[in-house]
């Protein structure tokens, strides 16, 4: 069954009784001459008719109006009733929860639903096939993480998931080894099938580092194929993978979506579905592509869902596709780790470069001096260009360095991460693209050239280092302007130390929200920095930014400025100078009038629109308008290029 794009879905419920000739068509007609026929066709006779055509896709299309272009049933997925080893099927619930309360993992389901299978803390345990327990003990893994613990028997026991844990927790082979395990059970693959499973992820790194796990994983079975399909790539070679057949599909959901609308592959045999760092793909606009993938997959399918953070909208988007999920929750996911170190470092924009420079050349003589490799270091920084310009000063600097950025080629992007990972090079310059989903076993030192906007992303940034238990350094320059982020990450840094960790709000409408609060803030700092030169004042607060968090008084308080506020504030202040009380039209050089006698939305001492009032900040002091307010205290108008007031005019 072709998959058919929204926009067109109207005029293919009409034209459906005159079907075309399709490239699935085609294909369906070189299925019917393959050798793999008879064999499903056996295969099939084992069902019954009316169980395929109730959980096939084409069925489900059909009864939305959508053309079949498939002649072969769709086999019915398989489900294996799975069971863990006898000592773990025998603990009781008190053992459980006391598992539970060491792994630091919380569960939760609803109340009508099963209690979710017992954490597992071995593999051996989990009962799982040869081929994937010869790959794990190929890779000398010798326990699952907390979060395997306990997601691995959820996923392995066919329930929908809802996955959460801080960065590094080994999330990807918390869904991977039951998906493996999962396409194991199914008839096999045909060429022309879509495939058994998918993974949607939000970035082309992440789409290549959970592929890397799926084969590390299925290493040992034969005839077992994956798939990656991103952007930035050749969509002919991916095609020709597609249509030969593959088991698993790892995809940006942009890309994936091309290929189905192009008929290159279909959703009619995906049983097992994951959304890795769900909340990243909403925020970088996918959910479109989302919905439509979810709408349009078999009835019967699992649905696995994991995230690094649990935003409002992550639990929306899990209640509209997860059935009767299994919430997994390991540790805070919304606060810095505690295996990170913070260090915040207060520098000017113009010396935030040297002083990186000095950090990072100071750090390789001290590991040139020790006999020890330079430890990996991630530097994030704000734009594309800037990332350029860094990477080449490090260079010059005598230090391996590499860009990563948006504005990189695929190919470029892919020896970066490459030459970073074997340590080739051990400083990578990157902006957010690298901050979420990227694994690099080693990274010691996270460098915030410049801070992000919001707490999320420096949670993600950070999140670099530390990982499955590492201990790692975190190193924040900051200037005026990042004052509001940065006292939220004090007070992170001080609930860390205390044991007392607190999750931050996450999401698009937190993340909007704390920016709407910073620009305040900032407003409120420029406002108060030109009243510093004013003497006593008094200013008014609007009650719809009492909300804001409090700051300590600035440099006006020496001037003994009166201020009488608690909270921060942003505008309509009653004083100070330029148009709109205390806007940037006009320079402190232009007026410092402070009392009105009417409106005080222009009480200032200087014309505005530019007038060549020339106004000094005793020339105009305490003017007192005579009329309405609007332009008080004597000043020219906007037409009087003389316009002058003398110490006495104005008193």
């Amino acid at each position: 069954m072709s998959y058919v794009p929204p926009h067109l879905r109207q005029s293919s419920a009409a034209g459906n009784s005159k079907p075309s000739k399709t490239t699935s068509e085609t294909l369906d007609n070189d299925l019917k001459q393959s050798s793999s026929t008879t064999h499903y066709s056996s295969l099939q006779s084992r069902s019954s008719s009316s169980a395929l055509s109730g959980f096939s896709n084409a069925a489900y299309r059909t009864s939305t109006g959508l053309p079949s272009s498939r002649a072969l049933p769709v086999p019915e997925p398989v489900f294996e009733q799975w069971k863990p080893s006898e000592r773990v099927f025998r603990m009781k619930p008190e053992q459980i929860e006391e598992v539970r309360l060491r792994l630091n993992v919380d569960v939760t389901v609803a109340s009508d639903s099963q209690p979710a299978p017992a954490p597992i803390e071995s593999f051996t345990d989990m009962c799982l096939h040869p081929g994937i327990m010869k790959d794990i003990a190929f890779h000398e893994y010798t326990r699952p993480t907390s979060i395997q613990a306990q997601a691995m028997p959820v996923a392995l026991n066919g329930r929908d998931l809802l996955g959460c844990a801080e960065t590094g927790s080994g999330k990807t082979a918390a869904f991977t080894i039951p998906m493996i395990q999962h396409c194991l059970a199914q008839l096999p693959i045909r060429r022309g099938d879509g495939p058994l499973a998918l993974v949607l992820a939000p970035t082309r790194e992440l789409a290549q580092q959970i592929e890397k796990e799926v084969k590390a994983f299925s290493r040992s079975l034969e005839s077992f194929k994956t798939a990656i399909v991103v952007g930035g790539t050749n969509i002919a070679e991916q095609r020709s993978e597609l249509r030969a057949g593959v088991n698993i599909v790892v995809a940006t959901p942009g890309r994936f979506i091309d290929h189905l609308q192009q008929g290159n592959t279909f959703l009619s045999r995906i049983s097992f579905v994951v959304l890795d760092e769900a909340d990243r793909m909403l925020d970088m606009g996918f959910e479109p592509q989302i919905r439509e993938v979810m709408r349009n997959l078999p009835k019967k399918h699992q649905t696995l869902l994991f995230s690094a953070t649990m935003p409002v909208e992550i639990e929306t988007l899990a209640q509209e596709y997860l059935t009767n999920p299994v919430q997994v929750k390991v540790g805070k996911v919304s606060s810095p780790t505690a295996n990170v170190s913070q260090m915040l470092e207060k520098v000017s924009e113009s010396e935030k470069i040297d002083r990186l420079l000095a950090l990072l050349v100071d750090e390789a003589s001290q590991a040139e001096s020790s006999g020890h490799p330079q430890p990996l270091t991630i530097v994030f920084v704000e734009r594309k260009t800037r990332c350029d310009e860094i990477t080449e000063a490090l260079v010059a600097q005598g230090l391996h360095a590499v860009a990563l950025h948006g504005g990189r080629s695929q190919s470029e992007r892919e020896a970066a991460l490459r030459n970073f990972r074997s340590s080739t090079t051990n400083i990578l310059v990157a902006t957010d693209v690298a901050s979420r989903g990227l694994d690099v076993t080693g990274v010691a030192h996270v460098v915030n050239l410049d801070l992000p906007k919001t707490m999320e992303d420096y949670v993600h940034r950070i999140g670099r280092t530390g990982r499955a238990g590492s201990t790692g350094q975190a190193t924040s320059f900051y200037t005026d302007r990042d004052m509001f982020l940065v006292a939220h990450i004090r007070k992170a840094i001080a609930d860390v130390e205390s044991g007392n960790a607190v999750e931050f709000a996450m999401g698009k409408v937190a993340r909007r929200k704390e920016r709407e609060a910073a620009a305040a803030q900032r407003e409120a700092r420029f406002a108060l920095s030109e009243l510093s030169v004013l003497g006593q004042a008094s200013i008014n607060i609007e009650d719809k930014y009492r909300f804001i968090h409090a700051i300590p008084p600035f440099s006006c308080m020496a001037r003994g400025l009166d201020l009488n506020y608690k909270m921060l504030i942003r505008k309509k202040i009653s004083c100070g100078c330029g148009s709109d009380g205390g806007g940037r039209e006009n320079t402190l050089s232009g007026g410092a009038s402070v009392v009105s006698g009417g409106d005080s939305e222009r009480s200032g001492g200087c014309g505005s629109g530019g007038s060549g009032g020339k106004n000094t900040p005793s020339s105009g002091a305490n003017v007192v308008s005579g009329g309405d307010g609007e332009r008080p205290g004597g000043c020219g108008d906007e037409k009087n290029d003389k316009g002058e007031n003398s110490d006495s005019s104005g008193q």
